[in-house]
């Protein structure tokens, strides 16, 4: 009884505060469930069998967009009341960014990227699109609407919505390890390597946020990340 009775009190206490916790935590889990279960590339190939290979990746950005773009965006907007802006969406402090992006990119592109974009599970995987190797124009609409649609959705749902909507309740460094949690699950059942790489990269990309108030940043770094792999994918292969 006392246990009940300590909840309910709890509950009391700035109970705003507490439902947007709540939200988002939610969100957190039920939002990368449901893409990775019903948005998946694997899901439109069984779904839509006779679509080609960039329409069922264009099914997974399209969906990725609505999940950790619009749905999030939406509930930041009507439900809290609140600005976007509070949430990442804009520039910040670029002049930190900027350079510190490049500089990670750099470094991760010699040291990480290119050696596991010789590994046989990463080659299978990427790039999305296969035919995305054969002229400029399918490399080039791969890479734009994986930016446009997959990429920025991913920062904002991640970088933005959950790590901006909970720092102030859990703390920066609490809210960079909560927001790796469901980024880490959506990977499972691709490649280990990408697995455990995708803890490091949240890490990372959490920091980045936080250091310059913006997801543009992270998003740059991720963006430009996911070029140069299928790059070297398709040109060492």
């Amino acid at each position: 009884m006392d246990l009940f009775k300590k909840f309910h009190i709890s509950g009391e206490i700035n109970t705003k505060g507490q439902s947007k916790q709540t939200t988002i935590l939610l969100l957190a889990a039920i939002l990368p469930a449901l893409h990775r279960t019903f948005g998946s590339i694997e899901f439109a190939r069984a779904a839509f069998q006779d679509s080609s290979e960039f329409f069922c990746v264009m099914y997974m950005f399209i969906t990725a967009f609505v999940f950790f773009g619009i749905i999030p965006a939406l509930t930041v907007k009507f439900y809290f009341s609140e600005p976007l802006k509070e949430y990442g969406i804009r520039l910040g402090d670029w002049r930190w960014g900027l350079p510190a992006a490049l500089i990670f990119f750099i470094l991760i592109s010699v040291i990480l990227i290119y050696p596991s974009s010789q590994t046989e599970e990463i080659r299978s995987f990427f790039p999305y699109d296969k035919s995305a190797g054969e002229t400029a124009f399918s490399f080039i609409r791969l890479q734009f609407f994986r930016g446009l649609l997959f990429y920025s959705a991913w920062e904002f749902f991640f970088r933005g919505f959950i790590l901006f909507g909970l720092r102030k309740y859990f703390g920066d460094w609490m809210a960079i390890c909560i927001q790796v949690i469901p980024s880490c699950l959506w990977h499972l059942g691709l490649s280990a390597g990408e697995i455990f790489i995708s803890i490091a990269a949240g890490l990372l990309f959490g920091v980045m946020a936080l250091r310059t108030r913006s997801i543009f940043w992270p998003f740059l770094l991720h963006y430009l990340i996911g070029i140069i792999l299928d790059l070297f994918i398709i040109f060492t292969g």
